[in-house]
């Protein structure tokens, strides 16, 4: 990894970090929330941090909540910055896997496990964001705690109209 890119790389997690606690605030906060299909934007009451879009994923073996994506631009970045929060007794050795209409699966690691679950994030270039801008639907696959392969379809309906709210 060059030294350029560890730098930007360490204020990328400091502000997922951020990011993340704003967003298991928010889920307690009575903040404004706006649809735009499939996705919630969610800003707080006061004005006070950038506004957030969010999907909850249900599992497909039995209709329950399983994963929350959260999207941001923490102003700590120049970059966009997706959150995944999962639920605990997820394998953590193999990461996570995004992606896009079939396209080219990225890897990334867990960061954190907490009380709402665990957190995998990184950072939204612009061809991934043009991506999720012009495609249907996602997928995020883990391996579960019975060490089965998990892919949980992520919905982009709506993903352009909130993105472009929280882009202010």
């Amino acid at each position: 990894m060059s030294p350029r890119f560890v730098l930007p790389m360490r204020a990328v997690l400091f502000a997922f970090a951020m990011l993340f606690m704003s967003t298991a605030a928010s889920a307690q906060d009575s903040g404004k929330v706006e649809t735009f299909q499939d996705w919630e934007v969610r800003c707080p009451e006061q004005g006070a941090g950038a506004c957030e879009m969010t999907q909850l994923v249900d599992s497909p073996e039995n209709g329950k909540p399983i994963l929350r994506v959260v999207m941001g631009y923490p102003p700590e970045v120049d970059t966009a910055a997706m959150v995944f929060i999962l639920p605990l007794g997820t394998r953590l050795a193999p990461g996570v896997q995004f992606q896009v209409d079939g396209d080219q699966p990225r890897r990334f690691p867990f960061q954190i496990c907490l009380e709402q679950g665990c957190r995998a994030d990184f950072p939204v270039d612009d061809a991934l964001r043009n991506k999720l801008r012009s495609g249907t639907q996602a997928t995020v696959s883990l391996i579960g705690p019975r060490g089965d392969r998990i892919d949980l379809k992520v919905s982009l309906q709506g993903f352009t109209n909130a993105d472009n709210r929280i882009r202010n």
